[in-house]
């Protein structure tokens, strides 16, 4: 049965009294074809039936005939502890579509509560398009090579615990709507997850993946957990985004074990047998790191990376942090590249950078070893910038310290607080003149838009205008004006080319002898330009410092 949809000559379905329905009718329905099948499962009077196919070998005739694709199974559909052969190469190229004895779901509908535990599925198993509603369970079963997955959809309680994959699994742009759990599965080379999306819950403790696992462009919801999972080279996390909590924490072999009370001594043993061998070829572990990649990924909850040892090049280029990230007790994090790595402590998209989570400076501080260590100087500089901005909200916290502290202590507190205000508000200027010292081109801008308009502008406002001074000529005037703001634009030497006629065309009012001595306003103001073009003149020299700077 090529397509699914004819009979086989003795299959035929045997009759059956309502309300009596078994696995020989089941498997006769099945053998008719999808249309039979669906024609069956649309019927209401059979909408509470569930079909059961548990032990049943897919690998012999006639069963190996039977094509699931385009079937609608209903709830409670069992398929625990089935056997399919699998189907291989034909002439050196990978056939398509249902061969007999491979297991094919493609676009097949599931409803709630479906069960494949303990089936072993042999190469070839496909569930592309393939929709399960709620609870479905894959636990224990054994996948062969090229087992596919692509573009299904699985309702709530996705389940593959302690399942084995050979090579080329393909789980791209598959959808889990709530919970997926691999906690335990072990997975061949060249596993792909790439485009999928995650709901609240992804597990993937203690899972085993081989060469080149792809996690590329991966959506994960509130807690993806890989606390003890072991990656061969090759692993990719790139432009992946992670929306809550994500856990990568390191364990020891010795203390490596299945946790699961669903699988038998005997099977527990094999799977482990799994891991390890996985763990000698590969020369991974569930505390180490081969060569992975984090480029450009989000992480918008904590990361946590602690106790994982980096073996090979880690690559972090452009990932984007908004929890401080705690890669505390790693080992070699020199082997860790944060070139263009950004790490906030606030949402993506909230302007106002402000917390009073005591643990995010701590944590801010202690990354910023790593960065020294990995000779990071711009993100050791940027991590410091955050962790004084996150103090200033801890320290604010003092305000209600006031409130419980018994009034003799009233004075030293206020004054912390009015220093620490006073603090927040030079920071504010050093963020829009200079970027906190990152950029030099923000206090160039500044300095021009001052030394042009304003100040121009501003001097025009307080020395005596054309009208007022006789014969005054204006166009002299207003040159004068822009020279006088131009020269005090430069610190110490600038003042030095203003000229006596400069100043009596400013200062004389055009009638009489004249001294020209600029009025108090002017004397303010000008020290004001300087000591505004002092400090935009040191921001310039502190970025191109910091830009520059070699430890």
């Amino acid at each position: 049965m090529g397509n699914g949809d004819e009979a086989v000559p003795g299959d035929e379905a045997p009759a059956a009294q309502p309300g009596t329905y078994d696995q020989v009718f089941f498997l006769g329905l099945a053998a008719k074809g999808k249309d039979e099948w669906n024609k069956w499962r649309r019927d209401p009077a059979n909408e509470d039936v569930r079909a059961t196919f548990a032990g049943v070998d897919f690998s012999e005739t006639p069963g190996n005939q039977i094509d699931f694709s385009g079937f609608e199974f209903g709830d409670g559909a069992d398929f625990s502890g089935c056997k399919w052969r699998g189907g291989g190469w034909e002439n050196g190229k990978a056939p398509e579509g249902f061969r007999p004895g491979r297991a094919c779901f493609v676009g097949a509908t599931f409803g709630a509560d479906i069960k494949f535990d303990g089936t072993n599925f042999g190469e070839w198993a496909i569930f592309e398009e393939t929709d399960f509603f709620i609870q479905a369970s894959f636990k224990s079963s054994i996948f062969g090579d090229y087992a596919s997955f692509k573009g299904a959809t699985f309702g709530n309680w996705a389940r593959f615990e302690s399942a084995a994959f050979g090579d080329y699994v393909r789980f791209e742009d598959a959808a889990f709507a709530k919970s997926a759990r691999f906690d335990g599965a072990v997975f061949g080379n060249w596993a792909g997850f790439n485009g999928a999306t995650f709901g609240d819950v992804a597990s993937f403790d203690n899972a085993t993946f081989g060469y080149s696992a792809s996690f590329k462009e991966v959506t994960f919801g509130h807690s993806p957990w890989f606390d003890s999972a072991a990656f061969a080279d090759g692993a990719n996390f790139e432009d992946t985004f992670f929306k809550g909590e994500v856990k990568f924490t390191g364990n020891s072999i010795s203390d490596f074990q299945i946790i699961t009370s669903e699988v038998s001594p005997k099977d527990r043993m094999a799977l482990e047998e799994r891991h390890k061998l996985s763990w000698k070829t590969m020369r991974s572990g569930p505390g180490r790191f081969r060569t992975i990649s984090f480029a450009r990924a989000r992480f918008d909850g904590e990361a946590n990376f602690s106790s994982r040892s980096f073996e090979r090049p880690a690559d972090f280029t452009s990932a984007r942090f908004y929890y401080p990230p705690d890669f505390d007790a790693v080992n070699s994090p020199g082997k860790i590249d944060f070139t263009g790595a950004r790490i906030r402590f606030v949402p993506a998209g909230k302007w106002l950078h402000w917390t009073t989570d005591t643990k995010i400076p701590v944590r801010l501080r202690a990354f910023r070893k790593i960065a020294e260590e990995t000779k990071n100087h711009d993100l050791e500089r940027d991590l410091y910038i955050e962790e004084r901005k996150a103090e200033r909200g801890v320290f604010l916290q003092r305000w209600e310290e006031l409130k419980k502290a018994p009034w003799i202590e009233w004075p030293l507190i206020t004054w912390r607080l009015l220093v620490h205000v006073l603090w927040i508000i030079v920071m504010f200027f050093y963020l829009i003149l200079a970027d906190y010292g990152r950029s030099f081109v923000w206090p160039f801008v500044w300095w021009l838009v001052l030394s042009l308009i304003i100040f121009p502008w501003w001097y025009g406002q307080i020395l005596p205008s054309p009208d007022k001074a006789g014969q005054l000529d204006a166009a002299k005037y207003e040159q004068a004006v822009q020279m006088v703001a131009r020269a005090n634009a430069v610190p110490f030497v600038g003042p030095l080319a203003i000229d006596a006629e400069i100043k009596k065309i400013l200062f004389c009012p055009g009638f009489g002898e004249c001294r020209p001595i600029p009025p108090k306003s002017y004397q303010w103001l000008a020290t004001f330009q300087n000591v505004v073009s002092i400090i935009l003149f040191f921001f310039i020299g502190l970025a191109l410092r910091n830009y520059f700077k070699i430890k």
